[in-house]
């Protein structure tokens, strides 16, 4: 007999996953990764679906199965669900050529040798992606020297995205894919990682400035290609389907399409950390001044307020955490919590 709680044919599946995921956030229980990891396992059984073609659904499942475990600090599950998804790269790379060659903007232009050059800008690009967030769990379970080790993985495979040449549709790939066009930000945002855990502050937080720049610079050249192409607007054939992780999965993960939050939030516990209060409130002040809606987060804001603490009496430093808040009203940044002024 068919499970109760099969779903109708008509309702993608990746928004069961979806569903699931968000119970971690409902409550603080394990019922998320527990619903998580059965429905993995349905996946693997084909049969209990009476249907074949689940087993796309894997590499989503271990992405939100390791989302869900870092969550929890269950370091060792995360990891081994991480090298679950380095195991499925292969199939998934697969899915995922074949998916970009079957697009409007890129579809006539995709030989065998730039088909055979995409699907090892892919791999590499995906390697960068799952080893940085190995390094990410290392480093929050303190193991820096094996962080820095993975690290040097990541350098190999980033080179070697760096070593294509991008033109045609590659070029154009490269402008719409996230998981490929942030590998540089993503290898210059690990060494900031590393040096931050070893206590260099004042060299992370160059790391993490030198980050945004590229971040910027990065999503600039992102900006141009989309108008060039059309890519904002949805009847253009050259518009990425945005439905593809919902519907027919192929790697089961991407990359974040900007860095910027994490640099600056990193940025901020190293000048936090690095004992200089005064030239870390200018130069926090200034990326804020710069542009509020991009650069004002709640872990900017959080450790702004901290710094006042630090480096004013109770009466100045409650006049400039309420003027930061107010700064924060103007530009309807609503995301960020009165808990992160540390106003009493």
């Amino acid at each position: 007999t068919e499970p109760k709680d099969k779903l109708p044919p008509w309702i993608p599946y990746g928004l069961r996953i979806l569903a699931a995921q968000q119970l971690q956030y409902n409550d603080g229980s394990s019922k998320a990764l527990d619903v998580l990891l059965d429905m993995r396992d349905r996946t693997v059984r084909t049969e209990y679906w009476n249907t074949g073609g689940m087993e796309v659904w894997k590499s989503t499942l271990d992405n939100a199965i390791v989302n869900a475990c870092i969550r929890m600090k269950e370091w060792r599950l995360a990891l081994h669900y991480v090298e679950e998804l380095i195991g499925g790269l292969e199939e998934g790379v697969k899915r995922e050529v074949l998916w970009w060659c079957r697009q409007d903007s890129v579809v006539g232009s995709i030989g065998e040798e730039t088909r055979s050059q995409l699907r090892e800008l892919i791999t590499s690009a995906a390697y960068v992606e799952l080893l940085s967030r190995q390094i990410l769990i290392l480093l929050q379970s303190g193991a820096i020297k094996a962080a820095e080790t993975v690290q040097g993985d990541v350098r190999l495979h980033a080179a070697k995205v760096e070593g294509i040449v991008l033109t045609g549709a590659l070029s154009r790939i490269h402008g719409e894919f996230a998981l490929i066009r942030q590998v540089p930000v993503r290898q210059m945002v690990n060494d900031g990682l590393i040096l931050f855990a070893q206590s260099d502050y004042e060299l992370a937080a160059q790391r993490f400035r030198d980050a945004m720049e590229l971040q910027q610079s990065v999503s600039a050249d992102m900006n141009d290609s989309s108008r060039l192409n059309n890519t904002d607007d949805p009847s253009s054939p050259a518009f990425p389907s945005c439905w593809k992780d919902l519907d027919s999965p192929t790697i089961g993960f991407d990359a974040d399409s900007s860095l910027t939050v994490e640099c600056i939030n990193n940025l901020s516990l190293c000048l936090l950390y690095s004992g200089k209060m005064r030239a870390a409130v200018h130069e926090m002040e200034s990326l804020i001044r710069k542009d509020p809606c991009e650069h004002l987060t709640e872990g900017m804001a959080f450790n702004l307020c901290t710094l006042y603490e630090l480096g004013s009496d109770g009466e100045e430093c409650t006049k400039r955490k309420k003027r930061l808040q107010r700064v924060a009203k103007r530009f309807f940044l609503h995301d960020i919590g009165v808990e992160s002024f540390r106003l009493n």
